[in-house]
């Protein structure tokens, strides 16, 4: 976990500011992010992945207003869903130049499709090709999605644990953190099970949070 963060501006999307922080006890810039309400998302999550972003990630957030989810990312294979990396593709094609990375918050079930090392779907595949998750970034990407969906009864202190993490761990792919072998880190590999999440800290080992700090 920083033990140095930044102060936290909230504003909503028509607000803003020329000037960009810098972290405190460092000469580098904060990085700024944008949360993403898509379709009707509650106060007290959006003030969740707010105090999350700021706390692990030392970084300005924004809230923009809320969208509705872009039809194009709908499917229905196994349930209704909206996959994840049609959700990643529009994010980025709507983040506007000021902000680095932009996160979509949402409270509909979202999905990928997973593959084995060969490329190929990963067996079985009628449980791979449309797979539910709870979080999708991508490496060095300028968006990720978050669902509350799979994470617990949107309330509890454990449902609300849960969403922090997978918010700070989505943001870390975006600012190009690979999972992380060390198990009690946020960048853990989730495997695929809630109990991974709850095993993990809520922030970075001392590895991943010195990469970040050498990437800025």
């Amino acid at each position: 976990m920083r033990s140095a963060i930044a102060c936290i501006a909230f504003f909503l999307a028509a607000c803003g500011t020329n000037e960009r922080p810098r972290q405190q006890n460092s000469g580098v810039e904060a990085p700024v992010i944008a949360i993403q309400p898509l379709g009707e998302v509650p106060t007290a999550v959006l003030d969740s992945v707010r105090a999350a972003i700021s706390r692990e990630h030392g970084a300005t957030a924004l809230l923009f207003a809320r969208r509705n989810l872009p039809p194009q990312a709908y499917i229905n294979v196994r349930t209704p869903r909206h996959r994840a990396d049609t959700l990643i593709a529009w994010l980025g094609s709507i983040k506007p130049d000021s902000v680095d990375f932009v996160i979509g918050i949402t409270q509909q079930d979202i999905s990928t499709t997973k593959y084995d090392s060969n490329g190929a779907i990963k067996e079985p595949a009628w449980k791979y090709r449309d797979f539910g998750i709870f979080g999708l970034g991508y490496v060095g990407g300028p968006s990720c999605v978050v669902s509350t969906s799979r994470l617990g009864d949107g309330k509890s202190v454990l449902f609300f644990d849960r969403l922090k993490k997978v918010v700070v761990h989505e943001l870390g792919h975006d600012r190009k953190l690979p999972h992380c072998p060390n198990l009690s880190c946020v960048m853990r590999d989730a495997v695929e099970r809630l109990s991974s999440m709850d095993e993990a800290d809520p922030g970075f080992c001392g590895e991943c949070t010195a990469r970040l700090r050498s990437s800025q």
